[in-house]
């Protein structure tokens, strides 16, 4: 089976204009990935709080009239910052938008700070699990049904009509997962139709193990679900690393030594084509059938053409 790839724009990790985002989605749609990706966050995740960080959806309802092929989404949604019935109201507009491209990638949420600071609540993360449990019914009755009502512990709805619906039949919804091994996978399987996670191979073995133990339980068809995973990506040559870094490091502002050290907290895949090939085989080999990577330098737009003229025909 052909793995899919991917391209994450975290735009408030690199402080993206939006001619940049641009720029980087019509090429990966030039160069034949199969989707792009956006954050959800309000605020710069970089060292400089005044870079720009766009709003995921406004974002991606422009990025979706500069594509025509790519399917995008964002990785992932936090539940926290929209009204489940108003965020189902946005993904059928975004799919239909975009000619039916939307996948709806949806999690709990883990950044508190960016949440009060703009007066959202942010309970713990127990209720946080139930919320999302609520909402995913919420999308699928509106994505199907005339008028839908729902009452549930935290969210209702009344006749609460969605007009268009999704042109896709089954729009796709990918549960977000971080850590959880047994909760969340479950939720990805029974509610939604499969998950993401930034989690290193050996704990998606676990997650996919208890996927799979729900999804044989319940009956539903392999090709239903989807297991995929996303990563920070630096490929190159000696020297093409070299110029991303340096890249990076100026635009960051900061020590290289700092710089170098972020990569490691953060569990960058750095080398040549054939080093980052064996350990992207890795996630493969636990399960994981779709990647969607965070591909350093990636404004500068060549990167892109490194993992997909070098990598992708290694994997």
């Amino acid at each position: 089976m052909r793995v899919k790839f991917g391209v994450k724009t975290g735009q408030n990790l690199q402080g993206y204009t939006y001619p940049e985002l641009s720029a980087i989605w019509m090429k990966a749609e030039e160069l034949g990935f199969d989707s792009a990706w956006l954050h959800d966050h309000l605020v710069s995740g970089t060292n400089k709080t005044t870079d720009p960080t766009l709003e995921a959806y406004t974002t991606m309802a422009a990025l979706a009239r500069d594509t025509k092929r790519l399917r995008m989404g964002t990785l992932v949604t936090c539940l926290s910052f929209r009204n489940p019935a108003v965020l189902a109201k946005v993904g059928a507009t975004i799919d239909s938008i975009s000619g039916g491209r939307f996948i709806m990638g949806i999690g709990t949420g883990w950044d508190e700070k960016e949440a009060t600071d703009y007066g959202l609540s942010f309970p713990p993360f127990r209720e946080r699990f139930e919320q999302l449990d609520e909402a995913l019914q919420i999308f699928r009755l509106m994505w199907t049904e005339d008028s839908p009502s729902f009452k549930g512990k935290h969210f209702s709805i009344t006749n609460a009509q969605c007009y268009p619906k999704p042109v896709q039949k089954h729009l796709p919804v990918w549960v977000g997962i971080d850590v959880g091994t047994r909760r969340m996978p479950r939720l990805g399987v029974e509610k939604a139709d499969g998950f993401n996670s930034t989690a290193p191979p050996d704990l998606l073995r676990k997650m996919l193990d208890r996927a799979e133990e729900v999804r044989m339980r319940t009956g539903r068809a392999r090709e239903e679900v989807t297991y995929s995973a996303q990563m920070p990506l630096l490929v190159g040559s000696e020297s093409q690393v070299e110029e991303i870094l340096q890249h990076l490091i100026k635009r960051w502002g900061v020590p290289r030594e700092d710089f170098m050290k972020k990569t490691r907290d953060e569990r960058w895949i750095i080398g040549t084509p054939e080093k980052v090939a064996e350990d992207l085989r890795a996630y493969l080999d636990v399960g994981m059938e779709y990647l969607v990577p965070k591909i350093m330098g990636d404004m500068l737009l060549w990167p892109l053409e490194v993992v997909k003229d070098k990598l992708l025909p290694l994997l």
